[in-house]
């Protein structure tokens, strides 16, 4: 891990958690101590695992606010899901790679009229994933992953870190399509796509065109550098042909959201342009584990 990259997380934990509580985690991480300790961020009782993930993923997300689309495009998605609301359908966020249920969380602060069907393959992340959200009525866990197809899938490199485990064809773990995932609730209608997904993402969003061509925020890590040649947002970028987005960088996400709601005569005055986070050594860190 490069020395930027270790200031910028260990800046990300202190401002998500504050510095007394970073001290201990980073010191139990040091020490090798597994058992989850109990943190806090804003008004949410969270369980972090020292030697694991969970600190730089707090780090990116509750500290830098890597899910952050701006503003503007806050606002916008927000007056969006209230109007669908009063019209009787239900605003949905798919945060596919849910982890431990940071990312979620997040969302589910910024965005309240919407439900945030959070779906993870891991199953001790997604134990940590249930225990964080106990009590969010809005947050909805499901465990499996974003496929291809309603059948099983398989969970490959369990040896690395929870937040860079991926599937691949196989059987063991639960796979769900998104038009599956949207049906468990009555009259939803996508408001965001976030995907953190290891390189599954042409998989997932193979057979969602109708869906995908309507939803007017996707955010999604890219994995193109772990997987060469395999073009994984190839059916992403193609559903924008004659379409005009908006897209940002914040951190490590590709943030893409519809031209339209931002330009809108009800949008408010666009703020000046956000810093996106530092990028870091992304393989480095994960091989920190």
């Amino acid at each position: 891990m490069s020395y930027y990259s270790k200031l910028y997380h260990i800046d990300g934990l202190v401002r998500a958690i504050g510095w007394k509580k970073s001290v201990s985690v980073l010191l139990r991480r040091v020490l090798r101590i597994r058992s989850a300790m109990k943190v806090r961020w804003r008004n949410h009782e969270l369980l972090i695992r020292p030697t694991d993930s969970d600190l730089f993923v707090a780090s990116q997300v509750f500290g830098h606010c890597e899910y952050e689309i701006g503003k503007e495009g806050q606002a916008a998605l927000n007056r969006l899901a209230k109007k669908w609301r009063k019209a009787g359908l239900v605003p949905v966020i798919v945060d596919a790679g849910a982890n431990v249920g940071y990312s979620s969380i997040f969302l589910g602060d910024q965005y309240p009229d919407a439900i945030v069907m959070a779906i993870e393959p891991d199953r001790q992340a997604f134990g940590m994933l249930t225990s964080n959200c106990a009590g969010l009525e809005r947050i909805i866990p499901v465990y499996g992953a974003l496929w291809s197809h309603d059948g099983e899938v398989a969970l490959v490199n369990s040896e690395s870190s929870s937040w860079a485990r991926s599937v691949s064809d196989g059987q063991g773990i639960p796979s769900i399509t998104l038009r599956s995932l949207l049906a468990r609730l009555p009259r939803t209608r996508l408001v965001m796509l976030k995907m953190d997904i290891e390189g599954a993402e042409l998989e997932a969003t193979r057979d969602c065109g109708k869906i995908l061509e309507e939803v007017p925020c996707i955010v999604v890590e890219p994995h193109d550098f772990m997987l060469p040649g395999r073009g994984c947002l190839t059916f992403v970028y193609s559903l924008f042909n004659g379409r005009s987005m908006d897209s940002l960088v914040n951190g490590e996400n590709l943030i893409f959201i519809e031209s339209a709601l931002l330009s809108s005569k009800t949008s408010r005055k666009r703020p000046g342009p956000r810093r996106a986070g530092a990028q870091g050594d992304e393989a480095a860190r994960r091989a920190m584990g």
